[in-house]
């Protein structure tokens, strides 16, 4: 995804540009809260809402391999699903989810605010307007998402930024694994990828300070290093999936893990 980012002839990326780290964190952070919610984990109320979830998830994974390569269908038909499943989650009568029907209004809103979201994607996918798509997509996660899931099922701490962005890690490298085990080395590639785009994201200063609380340049260096280890490594591995390589792809995911990960977990967490 990274590499089409870069060399795409239609859209020039800069990730330095503050409007698209926001928004690309905003991504990033709307597709974490989804994947929070699994069928093992969720409250018994909120099971049935968890395919409508994991579509949501699956549409924005859909919009943001539709901007790295440029394909506005591929947004368009997302865009779409998000708008579809905001008018049916609507018509859900809340007591069949043990939740009081007083709430129907703020359930409403963010559901509202997500259909909201979805047309102006339509609507920056018809203009071929990727900061558009990104706009809108980042008040999909601040409007609808986040608010939702703070209101009706996750306490405020399990939101935090950083949380939200090693639930995104986690959710790679899970589908990292499962491609690996049923030799899906496409999937394999496309993980590594985003892997590899999210550390761009993590890097920022602003990502560094107000997700991490690293305020000053030594700390920031040396968890830049870390986040290198898992650049490298993840385009290692998207190297090897592209060959076939299953030996190399294992390697490269243990210098990950080991290089990357535990380490930074090492020096900055535990």
């Amino acid at each position: 995804m990274l590499a089409a980012m870069q060399t795409s002839t239609k859209t020039h990326w800069n990730w330095r540009h503050p409007l698209r780290n926001g928004a690309l964190a905003a991504i990033v952070a709307a597709a974490a809260v989804l994947v929070v919610l699994s069928p093992t984990d969720a409250p018994a109320q909120l099971r049935p809402l968890v395919s409508d979830m994991l579509e949501n998830l699956n549409a924005l994974d859909r919009i943001a391999t539709g901007l790295a390569l440029d394909d506005w269908d591929q947004i368009e038909d997302a865009s779409r699903g998000l708008r579809a499943r905001a008018i049916q989650m609507r018509l859900l009568d809340l007591e069949t989810l043990d939740m009081d029907r007083s709430q129907d209004t703020l359930w409403d809103a963010f559901l509202l605010a997500q259909e909201q979201a979805a047309r102006e994607i339509s609507l920056a996918v018809r203009n071929q307007d990727p900061a558009g798509v990104l706009a809108a997509t980042k008040n999909l996660s601040g409007n609808a998402c986040l608010g939702c899931h703070a209101s009706f099922r996750d306490p405020q701490s399990r939101l935090r930024d950083a949380v939200l962005y090693m639930t995104s890690f986690l959710s790679s490298w899970r589908d990292m694994t499962r491609g690996l085990m049923i030799r899906d080395f496409d999937l394999v590639g496309r993980r590594a990828s985003e892997l590899s785009a999210l550390t761009k994201v993590i890097g920022t200063d602003e990502a560094l300070e107000d997700a991490f609380g690293l305020g000053g340049p030594r700390q920031r260096r040396q968890f830049r290093g870390f986040l290198t280890a898992v650049t490298n490594n993840a385009d290692s591995m998207k190297t090897a999936a592209e060959a076939n390589d299953v030996a190399k792809i294992l390697d490269a995911s243990n210098a990950m893990l080991k290089d990357g990960c535990v380490a930074c977990h090492v020096k900055f967490r535990h």
